[in-house]
């Protein structure tokens, strides 16, 4: 293999292409397997060569060479390490400059998952995660623990604390995990412990009934009481309809433990508890479902430390490219307003990213089928009361009273749609019409401090804290001191590959002659570079008596694989069968006239087992 042949393989191992895949992209940029001096075998040992000397010094060396590498290219790159009594690294927390920036502006909410088993070395890994100004996720930090105990979770915690300047979230959304919650209990008091949703959802279909007309029920009713209910007596009501219509007969043994747990945290799950805090949106289940789709995407159990970190800044860089390209269409482009005289849709618009403005216009529309009634004024505080609701069937529904102070041009709504999502409700909405359409207060505009500056399209311009404790502008996080060793050399290559077309449809005379001139071209240049490249393995020194600490399948059983219920079955089966076909008596050819029977109750044999 040449060396831009090498470099291709293993930028195509790096993209999570396939073996078979990659070595057919090297073919055809060859012109054909016909002109390729290497096979595919060739290939596959190159890559484990190369992977065998990456990892030759060991484990922990290859991983602290890893991070001290990042912190050489990007100064804010902070990771931290656990070792245990017996010198070996149990959990590993580490986090770039453009997390920790993301943090700084978006980590009022923040869900932190670990259900992902997605190396070889059967670590969990952890990641800190929330929405950003397009409400699209963002890693605010990462982890691979050792296990799952009170004492690992205290440690990740501290640590994540320590990158992040001691700045915490305000509400964290977990699984259901008790060591978990404990941690955070003793080491992060302050923070608002929720559940998340879709981890609800997940551990329901592990302890209830899993047939599809049982599951269909279910999340019928669950969802209403996650998000519906608006107030004690109607969850408990939504809850006993629940029970009954999905477990009649009093058919629920298997998981009346595990549904008692969830009710007794209702006020860690349910909406109608979780009002008073801020959340970004993240009691449903979209942020979980996403990065499970991500990481799933992008990273494998199969995965060593060296691939990991490769996918792993892969899936960042992807989540990265989106928010660009979102930036970029909202600032180039106006959302349709659907009532083009509004001056409030009109304000929203220019300030708030599309996905934010939707709400806000949602909301908006709604608004212009309630009812508006002003109430006492006569209050002590000063403020007013409006009443508003929407007439459904002869009824009053969605009632809430909203209390304005005219002075400050404060709104207080009961259904506290803006504490904890941020984003204006229809009640609020409502009186707001009101009040700029009669004048009693300038309300044709959203008042500043109804602007959260997360969700605008100005949220990355804003100050925020950098590394080292100083003030200033948001700036990119990465190094742009000078272009790295892959993209001088695609850079090169597009280069080429432009040059290689024309010459191939040039005529024989032009080809010739530019041929000379680039043969002599690169001759000097590759004797020119030569005498500067130095090796591209960093020189470190191998660290020895620390190491990573083992952990085993949990999924394996000794040294055996493992193997699923369905798989054990059949290999039984086969069992059974081997040890009939031997107690069968073998009939000759001559026996056949006197042994139809004995045959055919051989083949029922055979086809029963087979």
């Amino acid at each position: 293999m040449s060396d831009a042949q090498k470099k291709m393989a293993q930028a195509n191992r790096d993209a999570g292409m396939s073996l078979s895949a990659s070595y057919q992209l090297l073919a055809d940029c060859a012109g054909g397997y016909q002109n390729l001096r290497f096979t595919k075998s060739d290939q596959k040992n190159h890559l484990n060569t190369k992977r065998q000397r990456t990892m030759a010094r060991g484990e922990v060396t290859y991983l602290l060479d890893y991070f001290e590498d990042q912190k050489d290219k990007h100064p804010g790159f902070f990771y931290a390490v656990e070792v245990d009594s017996e010198e070996k690294v149990a959990n590993i927390f580490w986090a770039d400059s453009r997390m920790r920036e993301d943090y700084a502006l978006f980590g009022d909410s923040v869900s932190f998952d670990t259900t992902f088993r997605t190396n070889k070395y059967f670590r969990p890994l952890g990641m800190f995660v929330g929405f950003n100004h397009h409400r699209q996720t963002c890693v605010f930090g990462a982890c691979l623990m050792y296990d799952e105990t009170t004492p690992s979770f205290e440690w990740l915690f501290v640590a994540f604390s320590r990158c992040m300047k001691n700045k915490l979230p305000i509400t964290i959304f977990t699984d259901q995990d008790a060591a978990m919650a404990a941690a955070l209990r003793n080491e992060w008091p302050t923070v608002f412990h929720a559940l998340c949703t879709w981890h609800i959802l997940m551990n329901a279909k592990k302890h209830l009934r899993k047939d599809k007309a049982f599951w269909k029920k279910f999340q019928h009713h669950i969802s209403f009481i996650f998000y519906d209910v608006d107030s004690e007596e109607e969850f408990d009501m939504a809850w006993s309809t629940m029970v009954s219509d999905c477990f009649p007969n009093s058919d629920i043994a298997d998981g009346h433990q595990w549904l008692e747990r969830l009710k007794k945290f209702r006020h860690r799950w349910c909406s109608l508890w979780l009002r008073d805090q801020f959340t970004a949106g993240m009691l449903t289940t979209q942020a979980s479902e996403s990065c499970n789709a991500q990481v799933r995407l992008f990273l494998k159990p199969r995965h060593d430390l060296d691939l990991f970190f490769i996918h792993f800044s892969s899936l960042l860089a992807d989540k990265r490219r989106k928010e660009t390209e979102s930036d970029y269409n909202a600032k180039q482009s106006i959302p349709y307003i659907m009532l083009e005289n509004s001056p409030i849709l009109q304000h929203a618009a220019k300030i708030f990213t599309p996905n934010i403005f939707e709400r806000i216009q949602k909301q908006y529309l709604v608004a212009e089928s309630y009812i508006i009634k002003k109430l006492s004024d006569n209050r002590d505080d000063g403020m007013i009361g409006y009443l508003i609701y929407m007439m459904e069937d002869g009824e009053r529904s969605d009632e809430s009273v909203v209390l304005v102070d005219i002075s400050t041009t404060t709104l207080v709504c009961e259904c506290r749609m803006f504490r904890t999502l941020g984003v204006l409700c229809r009640h609020m909405i409502k009186v707001m019409r009101l009040l700029g359409d009669f004048g009693e207060v300038s309300m044709r505009s959203i008042p500043d401090h109804y602007i959260l500056k997360r969700w605008t399209l100005e949220a990355r311009e804003r100050e925020v804290v950098d590394v080292d404790g100083s003030v200033g502008p948001s700036a990119p996080s990465e190094n742009d001191a000078g272009k790295g060793i892959a993209m001088r050399y695609w850079e090169t290559t597009a280069m080429l590959n432009q040059l290689a077309m024309n010459m191939s449809m040039a005529d024989e005379k032009d080809y010739n002659k530019w041929m000379g001139v680039l043969k002599k071209v690169c001759n000097e240049a590759n004797k020119a570079l030569s005498k500067t490249i130095t090796s591209e393995d960093r020189q470190s020194v191998p660290i020895t008596g620390l190491t990573l600490k083992e952990k085993s399948n949990p999924m394996s059983h000794g040294k055996e694989r493992y193997q699923s219920t369905n798989e054990k079955e059949r290999r039984r089966k086969k069992r059974e069968y081997r040890k009939r076909m031997k107690s069968i008596e073998v009939v000759t050819p001559d026996d056949t006239a006197h042994s139809d029977g004995h045959l055919s109750d051989l083949d029922d044999n055979i086809a029963q087992w087979l």
